[in-house]
């Protein structure tokens, strides 16, 4: 009896852990020109967003795409997080930008709806499930 209530509460234990894994998938729109790599970040806090990859959740790239695109970040816990994109057209692997710091390539994140440096409180979203989110590029 001891083995079976045992079995079950692993069993328990295990379904919970995987319940609590989440995927979001982000729908780039608007894209004018089908080139390059489109590439992601996925945040959780402030320090790291928008561009410190090395400090990202998660990381990921799009190729080979039309006037959408769309990339799906896997095994995510429940929490507060924001995406950043950015397409790189001239196949350097980086955000180009101007003398003064603005890019000089599309640009984007997750609820930016206006110019200027996207700032984690105003991009932020609660992930608590599956989720799909939309993003148009800044221009």
């Amino acid at each position: 009896m001891k083995k079976l209530i045992f079995s079950f509460l692993l069993l328990a234990v295990s379904f919970g852990i995987h319940a609590q894994e989440f995927s979001l998938k982000v729908i780039v729109e608007g894209v004018e020109e089908q080139k390059g790599t489109i590439y992601l970040s996925l945040h959780d806090n402030e320090e790291s967003f928008p561009s410190d990859n090395d400090k990202a959740v998660s990381t990921g790239q799009i190729t080979g795409f039309g006037s959408t695109a769309e990339y799906t970040f896997k095994n995510l816990k429940k929490g507060v997080y924001a995406v950043s994109i950015f397409q790189d057209l001239n196949g350097n692997n980086e955000m180009d930008t101007n003398f003064i710091g603005i890019p000089k390539e599309p640009v984007g994140a997750s609820n930016l709806m206006s110019f200027g440096r996207p700032k984690f409180s105003k991009c932020k979203f609660d992930l608590d499930g599956d989720l799909t989110i939309r993003i148009e590029y800044i221009n």
